[in-house]
């Protein structure tokens, strides 16, 4: 990062090529379409890079990156409310994907993917967007908390929030 503040364009791609992939699964978890995804996180760069003389080299470059990219969605999400029509919403929203091998495993995992993600869908983002990120994105518990903007303990509150509202609502699915 330090040579990214002197303007070195090598080790800003190495920093992006690094970092590309953390930062595009954490936009999908959070704004769940590809193509808001997409632009969060050529969002999170650019402003990476036009903010790169504020940036504290004591400090770790995956916080700071995690806070910019956590912001650039944020900033997606109100921006696609402000332009959203009232009566638009549900249509508007796209379930997140899960990796091909685990769609692909057979009609009895793949209902109960699907009833998972239903299940997954009706929570709160508050309660969701952690959920998501540490189990299917796998980030820490400290890197949500980054990119989320909010503390650590809180991070672990929803994440044991979520995991007992799940749980509730499954209980029939895993006794069937």
């Amino acid at each position: 990062m330090l040579r990214v503040q002197a303007g070195d364009l090598d080790a800003f791609s190495e920093l992006v090529a690094r970092f590309q992939d953390m930062v595009h699964g954490l936009a999908i978890s959070i704004l769940r379409r590809p193509e808001d995804a997409e632009e969060a996180t050529q969002d999170t760069f650019l402003k990476l890079f036009r903010a790169r003389g504020q940036f504290d080299g004591s400090r770790a470059v995956e916080p700071w990156l995690l806070r910019i990219a956590g912001n650039a969605c944020r900033d997606k999400l109100r921006r696609r409310r402000a332009a959203s029509l009232p009566n638009g919403r549900a249509e508007d929203r796209d379930l997140f994907e899960l990796p091909d091998a685990r769609l692909q495993q057979g009609a009895v995992r793949q209902a109960l993917d699907h009833t998972v993600r239903g299940e997954l869908e009706q929570l709160s983002d508050k309660v969701r967007m952690p959920l998501e990120l540490k189990y299917l994105r796998g980030l820490t518990n400290q890197q949500i908390a980054d990119a989320l903007g909010v503390s650590l303990s809180s991070v672990k509150v929803q994440l044991a929030r979520g995991k007992d509202i799940l749980a509730s609502r499954l209980q029939g699915v895993r006794e069937a």
